[in-house]
């Protein structure tokens, strides 16, 4: 483990839970617009959801670079 993998895993932890915690705030803002009883059309926010997935492959592949001996 060095001091370059591991800012890195550090920054990519980062940059994951900056696009989880903005995918939640919408999904939340969604669900308080939402009339009970009515049929609502749910966003399911692609473009966003991509983003959490890419940055959590992202973050997967930093831990994995993390863990392996040089």
């Amino acid at each position: 483990m060095n001091e370059k993998k591991l800012k890195a895993a550090i920054s990519e932890a980062e940059r994951f839970l900056s696009r989880a915690k903005e995918l939640g705030k919408l999904l939340s803002e969604q669900e308080k617009k939402r009339i009970p009883g009515e049929i609502f059309y749910r966003d399911h926010f692609p473009k966003e959801c991509g983003s959490v997935r890419r940055a959590s492959m992202d973050l997967t592949r930093a831990l994995s670079d993390l863990r392996r001996y040089d």
